[in-house]
Formats: structure tokens, sequence, C-alpha cells
């Protein structure tokens, strides 16, 4: 038996905020909350290991709804893009990527964002070609919803049928940009061979369990990682959602939701009604204010939406649906309809005001850090629309269940930026939460959205997932919630280290 005591001040849950000044944990799960006497009583004859929380407070650990874990190894391990102001400054980095790993198969890369480059245009293969040469080289746009391919790499990949989401350029020839889901296909066909994959997913998952993340909802599950994350424990829950086109195969298996353990379990589907907002592919009802041609288009219709949540509801499996833009919403509620059991909607992130009411009982994750990342273009995007996005307080007024998501590598994976934004958020764009509202949504909405009944607090009978903190996020001024730090990380009553 495998017994744990915390002493100090740590908070059980945060609706409303309740604090007790011991936890006794036995065999991962919470045994006793409060009652100091009583822990103690029971810590001795159990024999457990103890732990003074005396330089902070416990927490329940933070649950990511809405995560792409091989996607932040691709960018980690990878060419990192994040921060590149010029295609010079591209070719740079991918050359200087080729020269420290001369024996590479595939070159993979994200985080470029052409509003950020001098050229204000997405690059191409002719911008690459030359520093790729004959290695494939695919540059993954920070969405995840575009991605440039050199000329080797477009020789390499196979996107029959996907030829509406290649960019074709002035010469009549594919200018080597790719979106939607043609992104995602060459991705799965230029991936790194399951060992080496699994060493990146496995660095990461302890870097985020040491920044405080016990639970993750790990969208478009490659499969090639399946066997990996299902026999190499992780210091972290992992919620498995595969790319949608799996379900044929789920269903020939007969692999239900839930399939797995308490670390490891296959929970769904992740379909995408729309693109992003950045790309201006999301769906949008009217133009994009700064496009006035474009309003995005929709990538699933209502009727392939019920198809799929139907199949998927016999096998008790959730289907987590992308829909950015107000009239992919539109196309996700009228293709739900009586099966929003199964649904969870991903980023909602422009909800007009008659949408509101019909989001009550929906489960929902948002990425809080989107609207600090979209100020500099969000408004010439939308103009007045703008009042309808991120409306995270709005929507849980509405009776929406919200988890709090970073859609990581799209955004920072370190759980205090997203607490802060948040609750700070930024000038003009958004709704703010409250510190306990934020709080909340974070450990136990989120654990909602991900349809998890043993985590996301720390009441008796839950899984004993403990961080403990710096500072008292609820005590702290809002605009010092970002430098907080998890100084210790416990995975059902075991240290992460």
């Amino acid at each position: 038996m495998r017994a744990t005591a915390f002493y100090g001040r740590i908070y059980v849950s945060f609706r409303p905020p309740r604090a007790v000044d011991s936890l006794l944990a036995v065999n991962g799960r919470v045994m006793l909350e409060g009652d100091r006497g009583r822990v103690e009583r029971a810590c001795r004859e159990l024999e457990c290991e103890e732990v003074d929380i005396d330089r902070g407070v416990g927490l329940p650990g933070f649950i990511d709804a809405h995560m792409h874990l091989s996607g932040l190894a691709i960018q980690d391990s990878g060419v990192d893009l994040r921060g590149v102001d010029s295609l010079d400054e591209l070719r740079r980095r991918v050359k200087e990527f080729l020269e420290r790993h001369p024996n590479v198969t595939a070159v993979l890369g994200r985080g470029w964002d052409e509003s950020r480059l001098r050229e204000r245009r997405p690059p191409t293969s002719a911008d690459i070609d030359d520093v790729a040469g004959d290695r494939p080289v695919m540059l993954i746009r920070v969405c995840g919803h575009a991605a440039v391919l050199s000329s080797s790499a477009m020789r390499r990949v196979d996107l029959r049928g996907l030829e509406d989401y290649i960019d074709i350029g002035p010469d009549g020839r594919p200018s080597g940009l790719v979106r939607e889901g043609a992104v995602i296909r060459a991705l799965r066909q230029l991936e790194p061979p399951p060992e080496e994959y699994m060493t990146y997913v496995a660095e990461e998952a302890r870097r985020l369990a040491l920044q405080g993340v016990t639970t993750v909802g790990f969208m478009n599950v490659p499969l090639k990682l399946m066997a990996g994350l299902t026999s190499q424990p992780l210091p972290l829950r992992l919620r498995l959602y595969l790319d949608a086109d799996s379900v044929g195969l789920l269903e020939s298996l007969g692999v239900a939701g839930g399939f797995g353990n308490d670390l490891v379990r296959v929970m769904g589907l992740k379909a995408f009604a729309d693109g992003s907002l950045g790309a201006r592919t999301a769906y949008l009802s009217e133009p994009y204010s700064d496009d006035p041609g474009n309003r995005g288009r929709p990538l699933l219709s209502p009727e392939e939406l019920r198809s799929l949540l139907a199949r998927a509801s016999r096998l008790r499996l959730q289907v987590a649906v992308h829909a950015i833009g107000d009239a992919a919403l539109d196309v996700v509620l009228r293709g739900s309809e009586g099966l929003r059991g199964w649904l969870r909607v991903e980023h909602a992130s422009l909800v007009r005001d008659d949408q509101l009411p019909a989001l009550s009982g929906l489960r929902v994750a948002v990425q809080p850090m989107f609207e600090v990342d979209d100020l500099p273009w969000i408004h010439k995007r939308l103009g007045q629309r703008v009042r309808w996005a991120y409306r995270f307080k709005s929507m849980i007024s509405a009776g929406a269940v919200v988890g709090l998501s970073t859609d990581a590598p799209v955004e920072p994976a370190d759980p205090w930026t997203t607490l802060s934004a948040a609750v700070n958020g930024v000038e003009g764009v958004g709704e703010r939460l409250s510190v306990a509202e934020a709080l909340d949504a974070y450990t136990r909405g989120s654990a909602e959205v991900l349809m998890d009944r043993d985590v996301g607090s720390l009441e008796v009978g839950k899984m004993a997932d403990l961080i403990i903190a710096s500072g008292d996020p609820l005590e702290v001024e809002p605009g010092e919630l970002g430098k907080l730090r998890t100084l210790a990380t416990y995975l059902g009553g075991s240290g992460v280290q």
C-alpha cells in the first residue's frame, strides 16, 4: 500500500474555493482531506510518506483540456520558428538545424506567422528549396492550419483528393503552401519513426508535469504513437483524441470510449469544422473585414457531423469539433441536435448573442492566450464583430461547461501564463474571469470537458493529483499570476522527478 500525507494550506476545489490543512492519499486516490489529527493518526498506521507544504500552497493539478502533445514535441525537437520576423531568418534557422542534424530524414518545424514577417506573405517552396536540398522540409504555421513544404517534401507526400487545399502559384504549379486537411495528411507521412517520436513526447510530458499540468486532452494523436503511449508510463494523465478518420479503425477493433487505464485512455475523435482566424480560414457568417471577398470555408457539413456523432456515440466516444468562426459554430449546432451528449466544442472563438443560449450544457474548451496573441490583427479581421470574440464569462453564464487549455504548441504550454491570460486578458478583446472562476475552469471544468470523473479536484475518491505553487493565486495581485511557479508535482500522490 502506497500512502502520502500532505500538510499545509491545500485548495481542494474552487467552486467556491475550499481549503483544508491536510490530505491523505492512498494508492493514488484521496482518502481523507481536512482534520489534520485524523490524517496524522492514519498516517502513523500506514507508515506513509509525509510532505509539508511550507513553501507555498497546494492545488489540484492543472488540466489542459486541448493540447497537441505530438505537435509540441515536433516544435521543441525540430526547427523552432516562433518569433521569426523575416524569410531570411526562417531560412537561417532551417539551415542551422540541418547543419546540427546532418542525418535527419525529414525536417519538421513550426511557429511562423506571415503577419510578423517583414515580407507580409507566407513562405513558399522557392524560399526554402536551396536550403533544404534533397531532404524533405515541412514548416507549419503557428496555428497549425497551414504549412510550407519544400519541393522534395511535395514529391514525397501523397495529397491526392486534397487538391483544394494546395496553393497554386502564379506559374500554375503548387507553391508548396498547403492548408487544413493537407497539413495533417503531409505531417502524418513525414513524422519521425515511432520510437524516436515517443522519446520527444516523453520529454514534453515530463516538462508539462513539472510545470503543474497533470492531465492533458491530447488532440489528433498519431496512430504510430498509440503502442508507445499505452505501454510507456508517462508522468501525466493522457486522454486521447484520434483523427476523425480513425473512426472506422476503432469500430473494427471495438475500442470504446474510456478504453485504457488511469493514466492513458482513449476518449474520442477530433474533427474540424473550419480553420483559423489568423490564416483567414475560420468560417464566418459575414466576410472578413480585411478581406471582403472571403469568409473562410466550412470543412464539415451538418450531415457529416451528424453521421460521425452517431457512429462515435455507439462506441461511447466523444467528438471534439474545432469551430472558431461563428458560421462554423452554426454548423456544429445544427449537426449535433439530439447527439450533444457526445459533443465537445473546441475554441468557439466567435459566438454571436443568438448562439449563446444554444451552448447551455455543451462542453467547450477555450484558450485564453488566443486573445492575447490575436490582438495585433483581430480588430482588422473582425471589425465590430470583435465584441463576439472570446466570450468565456458569457459562455459560463449561458450554462456551458467551460474548460481551459493552451492548444499548445499554438500557445505556450505554461499553465500560469494561461491562468494569467484568463484573468487579465487584453484591453478591448474578450472577457475576463475571476481568479476563482479561472482556477475552477482549469481544474473541474476541464475534467468535465474530458468527461473524466476521477480528476478535477482533491475531494475524497478523486485521484491525488496535487501541485505545490510558489504562492496563493487567490491572494496575489492578478498581475502577478503569471509569475507564480510550480514547485512540485504529485501524480496519484507520488512526486514527479
